[in-house]
């Protein structure tokens, strides 16, 4: 026990290493900048937020499971509710800090597939304001993964994400950073991309793990056709089934969709998405099986609010 946790001590230290030194390599100079501004307001009037709300949320219709079929049609619904307090540090980068709740819930269950899955954790970011928006350069989210409702201190984790922006043409952005969870598998899972300003109307963002090419008419409306790669790796909770029993499982949502996104007014929005989910899967990578659904229509809304 005591070897184990050193090894995760160790861990956690050389990746919060990795991305300070990453942090401390994106800050701006020169032609280098940290992300790309947005297609909207370029300058941040008034001053980065100091309240940030996001909800998000999505329904996928029932499809059948793979090697599963007298199971019947499983639909899902999940939620995302994410509230930041901005505390601005130099420039346009800002400290946020404060809790996300998500949660993953499925129309059947049995041992093999829970009818829920659960994150609740704090959450600590070191983010860019581009004047419509946050891009978190560095974010660290401790706390408990787990399905159904059995929180167990086996539950606890520390996920960390890292990206960077770096100016290689007057509008194209190079992105490049990774993700690092023990709970994973792969651990460390690198992430690669670019950002394309085209016009002052058309942009394309190639960036894992939700690409995205929009059209902006004006600065109130954005219509979109994106990608996303969702989900999560959770402790799963006691079970009959010596497969799944105390098991991690890695739950993904690989879709597509088209959408609108509707500024109210500065500091408020509103986004619909209509789409194909073409896999969910349910991998218990470790010991257990790995289980994919078939394909399903989705509809998503999200909404989010900065406090000035």
């Amino acid at each position: 026990m005591l070897v184990h946790r050193l090894l995760n001590s160790i861990y956690f230290g050389w990746i919060l290493l990795c991305a300070s030194l990453l942090l401390a390599a994106s800050a701006p100079a020169g032609e280098r900048t940290a992300l790309q501004p947005s297609l909207g307001t370029q300058t941040n009037n008034g001053g980065t937020p100091i309240w940030s709300f996001d909800l998000d949320s999505d329904y996928t219709f029932g499809s059948s499971i793979q090697k599963y079929s007298s199971f019947g049609p499983q639909a899902g619904y999940h939620y995302e509710i994410e509230v930041l307090r901005d505390v601005p540090l130099f420039d346009k980068y800002s400290l946020q800090l404060g809790l996300d709740s998500e949660r993953f819930a499925f129309s059947r269950s049995n041992s093999l597939f829970p009818y829920a899955m659960t994150s609740v954790a704090a959450e600590i970011a070191v983010s860019y304001w581009d004047g419509d928006e946050f891009f978190p350069l560095l974010k660290i989210e401790p706390g408990f993964y787990y399905t159904r409702d059995y929180i167990t201190e086996n539950s606890f984790d520390i996920p960390i994400r890292v990206a960077f922006g770096f100016k290689v043409l007057k509008q194209v952005h190079l992105v490049l950073g990774f993700s690092a969870d023990r709970f994973q598998q792969i651990p460390i899972f690198p992430v690669a991309g670019f950002n394309w300003e085209i016009n002052d109307k058309l942009n394309l963002r190639a960036v894992f793990p939700e690409p995205r090419f929009s059209y902006t008419p004006n600065d109130s409306v954005e219509f979109f056709l994106a990608g996303q790669y969702a989900g999560g790796t959770y402790r799963n909770g006691p079970t009959n089934d010596t497969r799944t029993n105390e098991a991690l499982l890695e739950y993904t949502e690989i879709r597509t969709g088209t959408g609108i996104s509707y500024t109210v007014k500065k500091g408020i929005s509103i986004e619909a998405t209509a789409g194909w989910t073409f896999q969910r899967e349910f991998n218990y990578f470790r010991i257990g099986p790995d289980i994919k659904t078939r394909g399903a229509p989705y509809i998503r809304l999200e909404t989010t609010i900065h406090f000035f």
